[in-house]
């Protein structure tokens, strides 16, 4: 007989690239150390081909239950057929699943304020009156700022027992009428060295790279700030600096990629792109090696990657907006936002150094001054990998959040 309590995550458009990140990670370490049968509750994709190979990773299985789309659903197009044409469907859809598995679920985690989850997790408090409902935020300034606090919406977030969020807490507390706790984004080594964090990574070990990891040319991303900023930074660095991009690049940025190679011949060798890269070890070893990370996005709630950065030891060197702003800050001074005036006068902060969104030039500015100032790297590279360990290991996370759902009334 299972006793254990389950912990399930309800998150219709789930993909791989989900499974090693906050949405599939906690779960996976709620069952790993904290006693729980984790579930993953999504939608099964429209054809017969189900594949999720980051699941390789994981030395525990997950169970996955799949949920019956009312409508075509495919995994490469959750936009368009669950976030927008079939919005009304997908809301039944989650509350048919609900109303079939409501008993056997003592924890509903869900990610994100979706209308999709507002009938759904009514029903689960209306069948499953004494489980907990977890609602883990992905959010900025401008996605709180833009949500109105209609009464379907407040219900929802009443319904919830537990709310978190990795940046801007306070912020949401004055705007919200239910409390919002701060848990940040994590970090969890994955594969054959698979433990807390508590390896140091040596700065001699590094290299001269800058590294930046995600998809390549999205808006979001702003991969070209970030390419126009080394080469406005390259006259004014040693010669040994290189730019290592990892990620798959965006169809509509190839053109970009291609012209700004054939300008800059000077840089082809200065410059890699590795692809994207599925195997975690791999991946690992670029931020071991690298000694600034690098990440000029337009919009961010809190990058998975930070984490990552940090755990290896890398300078942060990113965009000013409150997600970013929140790995490189100590941990006493996260959360609450500054006005702009304010930020101006902190560029500088404990774990690595900020620039204004969208200014390439201020970034190449941060890439010139870190870069020419190698005892400055070493100091960081020591304190902010203590810093992921005492604030950003998923497992202590993970138990943060069990003790808060266990006191929560």
């Amino acid at each position: 007989m299972n006793d254990r309590k389950t912990f399930y995550m309800l998150v219709p458009g789930f993909m791989d690239v989900h499974v090693t990140k906050d949405v599939g990670i906690i779960p996976y370490i709620m069952q790993k150390y904290l006693g729980y049968k984790a579930v993953y509750a999504t939608y099964k994709p429209s054809d017969t081909h189900i594949s999720y190979p980051s699941l390789s990773f994981f030395t525990e299985d997950i169970e996955f239950d799949y949920i019956e789309p009312s409508f075509y659903y495919h995994p490469d197009d959750i936009l368009q057929t669950v976030y927008s044409s079939n919005l009304i469907d997908c809301c039944k859809d989650m509350v048919k699943y609900i109303e079939n598995n409501a008993k056997k679920i003592d924890v509903l985690y869900v990610f994100g304020i979706y209308p999709f989850y507002f009938d759904a997790v009514e029903r689960y408090k209306e069948l499953n009156p004494a489980g907990k409902v977890y609602l883990k935020l992905d959010a900025n300034i401008s996605w709180i700022n833009n949500t109105q606090m209609a009464a379907q919406f407040v219900k929802f977030l009443k319904n919830c027992d537990l709310i978190t969020s990795e940046s801007i807490v306070e912020y949401i507390n004055k705007k919200w009428p239910v409390p919002v706790h701060y848990i940040p984004n994590g970090y969890y080594p994955l594969g054959c060295e698979e433990n807390h964090l508590t390896k140091i990574f040596a700065f001699e070990e590094k290299e001269n790279i800058i590294l930046t990891a995600g998809r390549l040319g999205t808006p979001q991303k702003a991969t070209n700030v970030l390419l126009e900023a080394f080469k406005q930074a390259k006259p004014h660095i040693p010669d040994s600096w290189r730019l290592v991009l990892a990620g798959s690049i965006e169809e509509s940025f190839k053109p970009y990629v291609e012209k700004y190679l054939q300008e800059n011949p000077d840089l082809n060798d200065r410059i890699t792109f590795l692809g994207y890269i599925q195997d975690k070890k791999i991946l690992s070893e670029w931020f071991r090696k690298a000694k600034i990370f690098s990440l000029p996005s337009i919009s961010e709630a809190s990058a998975n990657v930070f984490s990552e950065a940090k755990a290896h030891g890398c300078y942060l060197i990113t965009s000013d907006i409150d997600g970013c702003r929140d790995a490189a800050l100590k941990f006493e001074l996260r959360v609450n936002p500054l006005d702009d005036q304010d930020k101006l006068k902190n560029r500088q902060v404990e774990y690595g150094s900020l620039h204004a969104v969208g200014d390439s030039a201020e970034l190449a500015q941060r890439m010139i001054e870190a870069c020419n100032n190698q005892e400055l790297l070493k100091t960081v590279c020591y304190s902010t990998q203590q810093d992921a360990i005492d604030h950003f290991d998923w497992v202590r996370l993970c138990k943060k959040i069990d003790m808060m759902l266990k006191i929560s009334v």
